[in-house]
């Protein structure tokens, strides 16, 4: 029967081995190159639906397999559209695209397209600009109205009064003041030249 140092000794052989083992396998994993891969973007639409149709190539051909993301470029980032959809084997991804998402002041829209941390390929960006977005509903109906967010000349007219109602009081208590403060000076001096 071995003792119990060897046991201790096949061990840490073995744990060394693993080490080994699974340095390799990552200095292995950091030599391989993912392949180059390519996007191009084409649109489709018809009455009720658009489609943006994402196709991907390499320097081999058509790619199947990596999952394209699309993303709308907005003010502060990258919105996520769709579901995410794998490349088929023509290399083509379909995501519907959203009829509702606001546009620029023309309709445009900038999107992306992109691969990201596949395997086999890596990391692949394109980016497009279509005239799919939904114009802005500007409602100008309450512009015209007394509110209290509205300019000047349209504030609300009980705002207005009682503003200058405030205004008036307060003018008024200063003006009476004054005139008190006037009339103990003049009280004060005909009194002191009676006594």
């Amino acid at each position: 029967m071995p003792s119990k140092h060897t046991y201790t000794n096949r061990l840490r052989l073995l744990k060394y081995a693993l080490i080994l083992v699974f340095a390799g396998m990552q200095v292995a994993g950091g030599r391989v190159q993912a392949q180059e891969a390519t996007i191009t973007l084409s649109y489709q639409q018809t009455d009720s639906t658009k489609t943006l149709v994402a196709i991907v190539k390499s320097d081999s051909g058509l790619v199947a397999g990596p999952e394209v993301h699309l993303y709308v470029k907005r003010l502060f980032g990258l919105l996520p559209v769709g579901k995410v959809v794998a490349a088929d084997e023509n290399g083509e991804a379909a995501i519907e695209f959203p009829t509702d998402l606001p546009g620029d002041k023309d309709g445009m829209i900038d999107l992306i397209a992109k691969i990201e941390g596949d395997e086999k390929y890596g990391d692949a960006e394109t980016e497009g600009r279509v005239k799919w977005g939904a114009f802005p509903k500007i409602e100008n109906d309450h512009w015209s109205s007394r509110s209290l967010s509205a300019s000047r000349e349209k504030a609300p007219m009980t705002l207005v009064v009682v503003s200058i109602a405030i205004i008036v009081v307060i003018w008024s208590t200063i003006f009476y003041l004054m005139y008190q403060l006037v009339r103990i000076k003049k009280e004060g001096k005909t009194k002191a030249s009676t006594t």
